[in-house]
């Protein structure tokens, strides 16, 4: 072991070029507002004509911005298809994340009286958990991905 390690050569050792990068936060945020976007429609479409087509308008902005992250995309996804425990941790994550999302909606489904707030209040949970969610996956997957690389 080197006792001279300076903060250069950590930094330099930390960025190496093996090293996978995660998708940006502001990315993670959209994708919760995509998942929100269909409560939030169904919430308010009666009223507001125009939030109807919400879900539409944050899908082409969702793929405009897929393109624009495709070599750092198109990085990440190869980097977890060659790892087998990553591959499981996607497994797991996807069956937890629909688990509570489908546990959400019988939830909001049973409880809530007709005609009351029930989308927009699940719509904001899927928000929040979804946004969240992505971004602790990424950085468990990264975990994962950059010890094997």
């Amino acid at each position: 072991m080197n006792r001279f390690l300076t903060r250069e050569t950590e930094v330099a050792t930390e960025t190496r070029p093996g090293k996978i990068e995660g998708l940006p936060g502001w990315y993670f945020v959209l994708v919760g507002l995509l998942v929100a976007s269909n409560d939030f429609s169904l919430q308010f479409s009666d009223r507001y004509s125009w939030v109807g087509y919400l879900p539409l308008a944050l899908v082409a902005v969702h793929l405009t911005l897929w393109f624009t992250l495709l070599s750092r995309r198109r990085k990440y996804l190869r980097a977890v298809w060659r790892s087998k425990q990553a591959l499981a941790l996607v497994a797991v994550l996807f069956a937890l994340r629909l688990g509570l999302q489908v546990g959400l909606t019988k939830l909001t489904d049973s409880a809530a009286p007709l005609h009351s707030y029930t989308h927009l209040i699940l719509g904001l949970v899927m928000l929040i958990v979804t946004t969240a969610g992505a971004w602790f996956d990424q950085w468990l997957i990264l975990r994962v991905v950059n010890r094997d690389a």
